[in-house]
């Protein structure tokens, strides 16, 4: 029978356990890692472990806790470093790291991560949570939140490959920065764990390690929802990234996409003051005229004119921008003036460049795998595998 001295004995033994095993893990080669900012600019975040747990300084490795269950604790800043609850660590960032999941709670709510999360203290004195994983896992994260679970297979394999493209290219990007994407609209919409679904994992390992290349390099695989007709030219948004996958080609398979046309009535003032917010002076709108068009029928460039006959020339890019991305879903509209309120009737859903992800659904109906799939949003484009985290650094 266990007295307390050979509990306390086997407790030390199996820690020591754990924390080679977190070494072993950690120096194991399961493929590129990704860093996604999960949380900006707060003041402080819940993280919770349960099961086997080590909290390390992530600069020198050093351990500085571990244990078998991380209870629910605030992260803050202290004076000097990072205040785990009552337990001051002289140190800027912290990383968590447990055998199983780590949660992590902000504004109340609370989602699951695999591999470990960094928590960083940044130059305006707020705390910056970044979740660390391997790419395979981290677009088992993403599928579920950029399209159906229901669809066919074939267009969820081409979610997961382009998806998987675009993180790639970003981790080759941000090498000087502290992560590589958000979890938002502005680089891909991830969940964690809490977002895995049966179907999207499949289609995840199904495409393992599959990435399309042009040219030698990782291609930026960027997606929307409806594409309205006609995709975008990539240099339209970024002049830089001026490819020719990235061109543009006439779709006909969205079409039975929900957002394949849109309507919006908008206050004339609730515009003006969202312009003059960012900066840009005009007086109560009489009117909004379109000026050019491109290719694909977007918005070039609008003129927007005052009751005083002011006149402002903005790019439909930014003018969608600063009205609110899912206000006007599109660049591809036209206006109806109202009064004092205006109408948008516009086609199709995003910015327009790359896969037209309800028109990859259309094509996955009708029958079509998915690298053809790939090859109609992204021609010229090849499917490579690619293996280990650092072969990523050749492309």
């Amino acid at each position: 029978m266990l007295n307390f001295k050979h509990l306390n004995l086997l407790l030390a033994i199996l820690l020591i356990f754990v924390q080679a095993s977190f070494a072993v893990e950690a120096a194991a080669d399961n493929g590129p890692l990704i860093r996604i900012a999960i949380a900006k600019d707060i003041d402080a975040v819940e993280i919770q472990m349960t099961g086997a747990y080590e909290i390390l300084n992530p600069l020198t490795r050093e351990s500085l806790e571990s244990g078998m269950k991380f209870t629910p604790t605030v992260v803050t800043k202290g004076k000097s470093g990072l205040m785990l609850g009552n337990k001051q660590f002289a140190v800027n960032r912290i990383r968590f790291y447990c055998r199983r999941d780590v949660t992590v709670g902000v504004n109340n709510k609370e989602r699951r991560y695999r591999g470990f999360v960094d928590v960083v203290v940044t130059p305006n004195n707020k705390l910056l949570v970044i979740n660390q994983l391997e790419v395979e896992d981290y677009i088992k994260g993403v599928l579920y939140h950029e399209v159906s679970n229901r669809w066919p297979m074939e267009a969820l394999k081409v979610q997961a490959v382009a998806a998987r493209s675009y993180a790639l290219y970003q981790i080759k990007a941000s090498v000087t920065r502290d992560f590589d994407v958000t979890n938002d609209i502005y680089s891909q919409v991830y969940g964690g764990r809490n977002s895995e679904r049966y179907r999207t994992n499949l289609a995840v390992d199904g495409t393992k390690g599959e990435v399309l290349m042009f040219q030698g390099k990782v291609l930026p695989a960027y997606f929307h929802a409806t594409c309205g007709g006609h995709t975008e030219n990539s240099k339209e948004l970024w002049p830089r990234e001026s490819l020719s996958p990235l061109e543009g080609i006439r779709c006909i398979y969205c079409r039975e996409s929900p957002h394949y046309f849109w309507k919006r009535n908008l206050q004339l003032k609730e515009i003006q003051e969202k312009l003059n917010a960012k900066g840009l002076k005009i007086g109560l709108i009489d009117d909004i005229a379109v000026t050019q068009r491109n290719r694909s029928e977007r918005i070039l460039t609008l003129i927007i004119t005052d009751k005083q006959g002011q006149q402002l020339t903005i790019s439909g890019k930014d003018f969608r921008e600063i009205v609110g991305p899912n206000i006007i879903r599109s660049n591809n509209y036209y206006v109806v003036m109202q009064g004092y309120y205006c109408d948008f009737f516009g086609k199709g859903w995003g910015h327009g460049v790359g896969m037209c992800q309800w028109g990859a659904q259309g094509m996955a109906t009708q029958g079509y795998h998915y690298d053809k799939i790939l090859q109609f949003y992204y021609p010229g484009s090849t499917i490579k595998v690619i293996k280990g985290s650092d072969s990523i650094r050749a492309y």
